[in-house]
């Protein structure tokens, strides 16, 4: 799938964060490689490549949080299981101020053709923007690459226009974000639970994957 951090160090000064022990995680048949970056003057960008089943299931997940700009949190996840391809590109509200997001919607509607995949009901519904998608089915690999380099331009391009902001007031944007997520669950949340406990999934969640205490 689409290279996000390629596209993103053409445009900010990118510099690699130590993850520790977290960066490599093999426990209960999955191996999780997790990477973070900070980007200077906007924020930080986490990367996660999961593989299960013995290579039968893969995942991807990218999470851009702006931090100095008032700019929503992105995040995008890619799982492949068995020929089964689901794609989520979601915006989650951390904004001080409401931007304008007519672009991504507009990416979003041009995409409407492929098959939509009900996630259900969670807490963080109410904090997911407008433009957010879920996307399944097979044999979408190409129909996916071009969505998703249409949808992170037009993230970029409202990165470019974000109005600086206080990082305080952001961070705590986040928290509530992060802190739902520890509190109340989550797909991601809940089965890094299961393998490294509760505390260690709050410090990499916190410090690393959404960097809210950064």
């Amino acid at each position: 799938m689409i290279d996000y951090l390629s596209y993103v160090k053409k445009t900010y000064q990118v510099k690699e964060r130590n993850l520790g022990t977290y960066s490599d995680i093999k426990k209960k048949g999955m191996h999780f490689y997790i990477s973070g970056y900070e980007l200077k003057d906007i924020g930080y960008i986490s990367t996660l490549r999961m593989s299960a089943m013995f290579g039968l299931m893969k995942m991807r997940m990218l999470v851009f949080t702006p931090l100095n700009i008032d700019a929503p949190l992105f995040s995008y996840d890619y799982i492949n299981a068995m020929g089964n391809e689901t794609l989520l590109l979601e915006l989650y509200d951390t904004q001080l101020q409401p931007a304008g997001l007519s672009a991504l919607e507009k990416v979003k509607a041009a995409y409407q053709y492929l098959p939509d995949h009900d996630l259900g009901s969670h807490w963080y519904d109410h904090l997911k923007l407008a433009p957010s998608l879920a996307k399944k089915g097979k044999k979408l690999t190409e129909d996916y690459q071009k969505l998703c380099n249409d949808y992170f331009q037009a993230y970029l391009t409202l990165l470019g226009s974000a109005p600086a902001c206080d990082r305080s007031a952001k961070q705590n944007k986040v928290r509530e974000y992060t802190n739902g997520l520890l509190t109340n669950g989550g797909p991601s949340t809940d089965q890094f639970k299961k393998m490294i406990g509760d505390e260690a999934t709050k410090d990499l969640f916190t410090r690393f994957i959404f960097s809210s205490d950064c």
